[in-house]
């Protein structure tokens, strides 16, 4: 069932889209401009200098093309150099025509008046063009945002040691989840690790910004993670759970979000999946380029161990840690793990538009069981990022991935932004409004939602 919906706009007043245009987005680029800043001054190659303040000219004139409002232009495949020859087109830059096909649709749109799901993707792009045609070594693969992410997840300690060992534990007492009569503890257990899952993905440096070890200590310990399930305001996953019980050894796709902590909590989902025999196989799907800040990009995986691997970053529970990071690299190197990759992920298209702009990936994704979306921006693509009345059935807003698409999809998605569904009734709504005002439910972080659709009807 697909229906029509208005996406929300940044120029509606009071909403997390404007407040997102008028602060995160000037912020986040001029973070850019220091960091580039910051490697130029430990760069000794003069053409890479040189390109480094290119770069941050052609930055700066972006803030202030969204400080002073400036209408949404299309984005150019070459430029000059030094007045001579035009760069040759980048294969990273060959979606180009389809952003600008999109932006004609919106013409006159400007940064403060557009709709806020494809300008905030059009700011990456825009970044990412800016950056890519360098013919200089380091800047065209360079991830401008990998300081936050190596920064954010330096501080998430704790937690990373207190999951290690708490999974290492798990893994111990396997064998006596296996019997029937222990279909309980199974069952508990497969919740508690959905839910450092769901709640991993609080730490979004996107939306949140530089923050403190107390404050990720307080986002992300396991007490936290308990106290926190309450605020699952869409909890389907005792259905989540019936559906893997009638598939055993699923073949599970993660559609990733964010780098750091919440990588290192799918990655312990997917390999405590593996281990109880729930999934045979694990896709991870990551980005082409950086990303809405932190998502994870293919040398945030390396960087992963490289960082769990510090005894410096790591004191604690090394034993553990070392173990798990084994059984993660094992399941990797095996295949048991996969890496994949697709332009699609990279659009400004919501997955409405997925038969029609990837259907290559559409058709791909129908053949897995299940697919586990991660995050504020999976949700606002599968949802279109709409207006939706928020008692609107999630099979309803996902469109062409609800029910009878072939997809069966689990949305993992602590919530940071307007768009919410699944909410039972307008009872609920209304208790919700008043427990966080002003819809604060909505986007503050502190609430979440477990929304299942089983697209593939049984046979």
């Amino acid at each position: 069932m697909s229906l029509e919906v208005q996406p929300v706009w940044t120029s509606e007043p009071g909403s997390m889209a404007n407040e997102t245009a008028l602060t995160r987005w000037p912020r986040i680029v001029l973070d850019i401009v220091k960091d580039v800043t910051e490697t130029c001054d430990q760069l000794s190659a003069q053409d890479e200098k040189k390109e480094a303040q290119r770069i941050c000219r052609e930055l700066e004139s972006l803030h202030e093309e969204i400080t002073t409002d400036g209408k949404l232009r299309e984005i150019t495949l070459r430029q000059k150099v030094d007045n001579a020859s035009l760069l040759p087109e980048d294969e990273r830059l060959s979606d180009v025509e389809d952003w600008n096909a999109q932006l004609r649709q919106i013409q006159g749109c400007s940064w403060l008046a557009a709709p806020w799901l494809f300008t905030e993707c059009y700011l990456y792009k825009r970044v990412q063009a800016i950056f890519v045609i360098s013919d200089t070594q380091i800047w065209p693969s360079y991830d401008y945002f990998k300081r936050q992410k190596d920064s954010t997840f330096a501080k998430s300690s704790a937690a990373v040691e207190e999951l290690a060992a708490r999974f290492i534990n798990m893994v111990k007492e396997k064998d006596a989840f296996t019997d029937q009569t222990h279909a309980d503890a199974q069952r508990l257990l497969f919740t508690e690790m959905v839910e450092i899952a769901l709640w991993g993905n609080a730490t979004d440096l996107s939306m949140l910004g530089p923050l403190s070890v107390e404050d990720l200590q307080s986002l992300q310990g396991r007490d936290s993670i308990a106290k926190s399930r309450r605020n699952i305001v869409d909890d389907d996953l005792d259905d989540v759970w019936r559906f893997l019980s009638r598939h055993p050894r699923a073949n599970i796709d993660i559609v990733l979000d964010n780098a750091g902590f919440e990588f290192f909590t799918d990655m312990l989902l997917a390999t405590y999946l593996l281990e109880m025999k729930i999934a045979s196989s694990i896709r991870i799907h990551v980005k082409d380029f950086p990303w809405f800040v932190s998502d994870v990009i293919p040398s945030d995986i390396p960087s992963l161990f490289s960082h769990l691997k510090s005894t410096e970053i790591f004191p604690h529970h090394r034993q553990e840690i070392d173990q798990l990071v084994t059984r993660m690299q094992n399941q990797l190197s095996s295949g048991a793990i996969h890496v994949q990759q697709h332009p699609f992920w990279t659009t400004g298209h919501t997955y409405h538009d997925m038969p029609s702009h990837a259907k290559d990936l559409f058709e791909d994704l129908k053949s897995r069981d299940l697919i586990i979306t991660k995050g504020d921006l999976n949700y606002r693509k599968l949802t279109r990022d709409g207006l939706w009345p928020h008692t609107t059935r999630f099979e309803d807003a996902i469109g062409p991935m609800g029910r009878g698409s072939g997809i069966n999809v689990m949305a993992l998605r602590t919530n940071k932004a307007d768009v919410v569904v699944g909410i039972e009734t307008e009872a609920k709504v209304a208790e919700l409004h008043k427990e966080a005002p002003n819809g604060a439910w909505t986007r503050n972080g502190r609430y979440a939602v477990i929304s299942f659709n089983e697209g593939r009807l049984p046979n």
